[in-house]
């Protein structure tokens, strides 16, 4: 069985989004919880405003249907706004395993696109960012 997997890394250019953000963030997580397709979903909060997300799907179709419809499309209407960094990779794997938070980061560094955005940190086109950090 083909599994459709994607990695986001998002970093806020300032606290003052934190609350926007965070609210914004739990409603997605819920709506992508509850998609159709959705085979998993994790967030994982890092040091410097970082969050990293990485969702499995029965396939592409099921996850583009999740972000096309709310609260995603509203939420990544905002991304430009509190945001400095925003990458993403995605890819099929066989399993259904989640990819360690490791193994998702070498992804997103070497393959990953980054978001356009108006005032983006000097680490946001290199993806020259740190690795998460677990807990």
């Amino acid at each position: 069985m083909s599994v459709f997997i994607v990695i986001t890394r998002f970093r806020l250019s300032d606290g003052r989004h934190r609350d926007e953000f965070f609210e914004a963030a739990v409603a997605v997580f819920a709506q992508a919880t509850d998609s159709f397709g959705n085979l998993g979903t994790e967030v994982l909060p890092d040091a410097n405003d970082v969050f990293w997300t990485r969702t499995a799907w029965s396939d592409r179709e099921s996850m583009v249907a999740f972000m096309t419809t709310e609260p995603l499309r509203r939420a990544m209407g905002h991304i430009s706004e509190w945001c400095n960094e925003a990458t993403y990779v995605e890819w099929t794997q066989e399993n259904s395993m989640f990819p360690e938070w490791r193994l998702a980061y070498d992804r997103l560094v070497e393959e990953g696109r980054v978001t356009p955005l108006p005032h983006p940190s000097d680490s946001h086109e290199t993806r020259s960012f740190p690795p998460p950090v677990e807990s």
